[in-house]
Protein backbone atom coordinates (compact mmCIF):
# COMPACT_ATOMS: atom_id res chain seq x y z
CA UNK A 1 0.00 0.00 0.00
CA UNK A 2 1.58 3.39 -1.01
CA UNK A 3 1.21 5.34 1.45
CA UNK A 4 -0.39 9.07 1.85
CA UNK A 5 1.37 11.84 3.39
CA UNK A 6 -0.88 14.69 4.22
CA UNK A 7 0.03 18.09 2.32
CA UNK A 8 1.17 21.34 4.20
CA UNK A 9 -1.83 23.57 4.43
CA UNK A 10 -1.24 27.22 2.75
CA UNK A 11 -0.48 28.34 6.12
CA UNK A 12 2.80 26.57 6.32
CA UNK A 13 4.00 27.76 3.36
CA UNK A 14 3.48 31.16 3.84
CA UNK A 15 5.39 31.22 7.59
CA UNK A 16 8.09 29.73 5.43
CA UNK A 17 8.46 32.45 3.13
CA UNK A 18 7.65 34.85 5.81
CA UNK A 19 10.78 33.52 8.03
CA UNK A 20 12.76 32.96 4.63
CA UNK A 21 12.46 36.52 3.63
CA UNK A 22 13.49 37.84 7.26
CA UNK A 23 16.43 35.44 6.84
CA UNK A 24 17.70 37.14 3.64
CA UNK A 25 17.35 33.86 2.24
CA UNK A 26 15.64 34.31 -1.59
CA UNK A 27 16.62 31.31 -2.69
CA UNK A 28 14.31 29.56 0.00
CA UNK A 29 11.38 32.11 -0.81
CA UNK A 30 11.48 30.62 -4.53
CA UNK A 31 12.00 27.54 -3.48
CA UNK A 32 8.95 27.54 -0.69
CA UNK A 33 6.87 28.92 -3.42
CA UNK A 34 7.90 25.82 -5.76
CA UNK A 35 7.07 23.56 -2.90
CA UNK A 36 3.60 25.79 -2.64
CA UNK A 37 3.00 24.75 -6.29
CA UNK A 38 3.85 21.06 -6.40
CA UNK A 39 1.50 20.86 -3.11
CA UNK A 40 -1.95 22.86 -3.99
CA UNK A 41 -1.06 23.97 -8.22
CA UNK A 42 0.04 27.42 -9.38
CA UNK A 43 -3.55 29.15 -8.73
CA UNK A 44 -3.92 28.53 -4.98
CA UNK A 45 -0.16 29.09 -4.43
CA UNK A 46 -1.01 32.44 -5.58
CA UNK A 47 -3.54 33.38 -4.28
CA UNK A 48 -3.51 31.49 -1.16
CA UNK A 49 0.64 31.56 -0.40
CA UNK A 50 2.07 34.11 -2.10
CA UNK A 51 -0.17 37.17 -1.60
CA UNK A 52 -0.86 36.53 2.10
CA UNK A 53 3.03 36.26 2.56
CA UNK A 54 3.79 39.49 0.66
CA UNK A 55 0.62 41.02 2.55
CA UNK A 56 2.33 39.61 6.27
CA UNK A 57 5.78 41.11 5.09
CA UNK A 58 4.46 44.13 4.05
CA UNK A 59 2.46 44.49 7.82
CA UNK A 60 6.01 43.59 9.18
CA UNK A 61 7.81 45.80 7.41
CA UNK A 62 5.40 48.99 8.45
CA UNK A 63 5.34 47.89 11.95
CA UNK A 64 9.22 48.00 11.97
CA UNK A 65 9.63 44.45 12.87
CA UNK A 66 11.30 43.89 9.20
CA UNK A 67 14.20 45.29 7.51
CA UNK A 68 13.79 47.15 4.53
CA UNK A 69 16.03 45.53 2.33
CA UNK A 70 14.03 42.30 3.81
CA UNK A 71 11.09 43.21 1.99
CA UNK A 72 12.53 44.43 -1.06
CA UNK A 73 14.10 41.11 -1.17
CA UNK A 74 11.49 39.25 -1.13
CA UNK A 75 10.08 41.55 -4.06
CA UNK A 76 12.33 40.72 -6.02
CA UNK A 77 12.75 36.82 -5.20
CA UNK A 78 8.95 36.91 -6.03
CA UNK A 79 9.44 38.86 -9.39
CA UNK A 80 12.54 36.43 -10.29
CA UNK A 81 10.29 33.30 -9.69
CA UNK A 82 7.46 35.14 -12.28
CA UNK A 83 9.99 35.60 -14.37
CA UNK A 84 10.79 31.86 -14.51
CA UNK A 85 7.41 30.38 -14.91
CA UNK A 86 6.58 32.83 -17.79
CA UNK A 87 9.44 31.60 -19.53
CA UNK A 88 8.42 28.16 -19.39
CA UNK A 89 4.70 28.78 -19.96
CA UNK A 90 3.71 27.08 -23.51
CA UNK A 91 3.36 29.25 -26.64
CA UNK A 92 0.29 31.09 -26.95
CA UNK A 93 -2.38 30.22 -29.09
CA UNK A 94 -4.55 33.61 -29.63
CA UNK A 95 -3.05 36.16 -31.65
CA UNK A 96 -4.76 39.27 -29.72
CA UNK A 97 -2.78 40.01 -26.53
CA UNK A 98 -4.52 40.76 -23.03
CA UNK A 99 -2.72 44.12 -22.24
CA UNK A 100 -1.53 44.30 -18.44
CA UNK A 101 -0.38 48.03 -17.03
CA UNK A 102 -0.44 49.66 -13.91
CA UNK A 103 -2.28 52.93 -13.47
CA UNK A 104 -0.32 56.20 -14.32
CA UNK A 105 0.91 57.50 -11.36
CA UNK A 106 1.17 53.30 -9.76
CA UNK A 107 4.59 51.53 -9.13
CA UNK A 108 3.01 48.03 -7.67
CA UNK A 109 2.90 45.51 -10.24
CA UNK A 110 3.85 42.26 -8.62
CA UNK A 111 -0.19 41.11 -9.13
CA UNK A 112 -0.35 41.92 -12.80
CA UNK A 113 2.89 39.95 -13.41
CA UNK A 114 0.79 36.76 -11.17
CA UNK A 115 -2.04 37.34 -13.51
CA UNK A 116 0.29 36.98 -16.68
CA UNK A 117 1.85 34.08 -15.23
CA UNK A 118 -1.71 32.34 -14.87
CA UNK A 119 -2.85 33.85 -17.86
CA UNK A 120 0.70 32.50 -19.93
CA UNK A 121 0.22 29.33 -18.51
CA UNK A 122 -3.26 29.26 -20.13
CA UNK A 123 -1.73 29.76 -23.39
CA UNK A 124 -3.08 33.14 -23.75
CA UNK A 125 -0.43 35.97 -25.31
CA UNK A 126 0.34 38.86 -22.62
CA UNK A 127 1.72 42.32 -23.08
CA UNK A 128 3.18 43.84 -19.99
CA UNK A 129 3.04 47.49 -19.90
CA UNK A 130 4.34 47.57 -16.23
CA UNK A 131 4.60 50.41 -13.99
CA UNK A 132 3.34 54.18 -14.40
CA UNK A 133 1.96 53.37 -17.83
CA UNK A 134 0.27 56.90 -18.89
CA UNK A 135 -2.32 57.02 -21.42
CA UNK A 136 -0.39 57.53 -24.44
CA UNK A 137 1.26 54.56 -24.11
CA UNK A 138 -1.37 52.41 -23.71
CA UNK A 139 -3.49 53.83 -26.14
CA UNK A 140 -0.59 53.40 -28.76
CA UNK A 141 -0.16 49.84 -26.93
CA UNK A 142 -3.53 49.35 -28.41
CA UNK A 143 -3.46 50.26 -31.67
CA UNK A 144 -0.25 48.85 -32.37
CA UNK A 145 -1.62 45.08 -31.50
CA UNK A 146 -5.21 45.43 -31.01
CA UNK A 147 -5.86 43.41 -27.96
CA UNK A 148 -8.86 40.90 -27.06
CA UNK A 149 -8.43 42.79 -23.31
CA UNK A 150 -6.65 44.83 -21.32
CA UNK A 151 -6.30 45.23 -17.41
CA UNK A 152 -5.67 48.34 -15.40
CA UNK A 153 -4.49 47.96 -11.71
CA UNK A 154 -4.24 50.89 -9.25
CA UNK A 155 -3.66 50.14 -5.34
CA UNK A 156 -3.47 54.19 -4.19
CA UNK A 157 -6.83 56.34 -3.93
CA UNK A 158 -4.49 59.20 -4.93
CA UNK A 159 -3.76 57.23 -7.86
CA UNK A 160 -7.40 56.49 -9.10
CA UNK A 161 -8.06 59.96 -11.00
CA UNK A 162 -5.42 58.62 -13.94
CA UNK A 163 -6.10 55.31 -13.72
CA UNK A 164 -9.60 55.84 -14.16
CA UNK A 165 -8.61 57.88 -17.41
CA UNK A 166 -6.42 55.51 -18.99
CA UNK A 167 -9.68 52.94 -18.62
CA UNK A 168 -11.36 54.99 -20.23
CA UNK A 169 -9.26 55.43 -23.15
CA UNK A 170 -9.04 52.23 -23.67
CA UNK A 171 -12.83 51.27 -23.20
CA UNK A 172 -12.78 54.25 -26.24
CA UNK A 173 -10.77 51.85 -28.59
CA UNK A 174 -13.16 48.76 -28.16
CA UNK A 175 -11.46 46.31 -26.00
CA UNK A 176 -13.09 44.62 -22.94
CA UNK A 177 -11.31 46.46 -20.28
CA UNK A 178 -11.01 45.01 -16.62
CA UNK A 179 -9.59 47.20 -13.52
CA UNK A 180 -8.59 45.99 -9.96
CA UNK A 181 -6.89 47.24 -7.02
CA UNK A 182 -7.53 49.35 -3.46
CA UNK A 183 -7.57 52.50 -5.19
CA UNK A 184 -11.26 51.10 -6.59
CA UNK A 185 -12.70 49.51 -3.60
CA UNK A 186 -15.36 51.81 -3.00
CA UNK A 187 -18.32 50.94 -4.79
CA UNK A 188 -19.37 54.47 -4.82
CA UNK A 189 -16.20 55.58 -6.99
CA UNK A 190 -16.77 52.52 -9.18
CA UNK A 191 -19.90 53.36 -10.85
CA UNK A 192 -18.75 56.03 -13.22
CA UNK A 193 -15.91 53.76 -14.44
CA UNK A 194 -16.01 51.62 -17.30
CA UNK A 195 -15.12 48.24 -17.17
CA UNK A 196 -15.33 44.94 -14.69
CA UNK A 197 -14.08 44.69 -11.16
CA UNK A 198 -11.93 42.56 -10.48
CA UNK A 199 -12.77 42.04 -6.81
CA UNK A 200 -11.98 38.25 -6.86
CA UNK A 201 -8.61 35.94 -6.05
CA UNK A 202 -6.23 35.89 -9.45
CA UNK A 203 -7.17 32.30 -10.36
CA UNK A 204 -11.61 33.68 -10.44
CA UNK A 205 -9.95 37.00 -12.72
CA UNK A 206 -8.31 34.64 -15.11
CA UNK A 207 -11.01 32.69 -15.89
CA UNK A 208 -13.46 35.85 -16.28
CA UNK A 209 -10.64 37.53 -18.43
CA UNK A 210 -10.43 34.22 -20.45
CA UNK A 211 -14.02 33.96 -20.71
CA UNK A 212 -14.44 36.76 -22.16
CA UNK A 213 -11.91 36.78 -24.99
CA UNK A 214 -13.16 33.81 -25.90
CA UNK A 215 -16.77 35.69 -26.51
CA UNK A 216 -14.88 38.57 -28.51
CA UNK A 217 -16.05 38.46 -31.87
CA UNK A 218 -13.74 37.77 -34.58
CA UNK A 219 -13.51 39.27 -38.41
Amino acid sequence: MIPIFPVPPPAAFVREIVVACADFDPTRVRDGLNLAVDALTLGACVDDVLFPALREIGLLWQHGHLDLEAERLSSEAVRGWLEALALQAPEPTDAAPVILACGPADRHSIGLEALGVLLRRQRRRCRFLGSRTSVQTLTTAIEANPPSGVVIVSHLEANRVGATQALRAAAAMGPAVFYAGHGFASVQVRRNVPGTYLDMTLQAACALILGSSNRQPTD
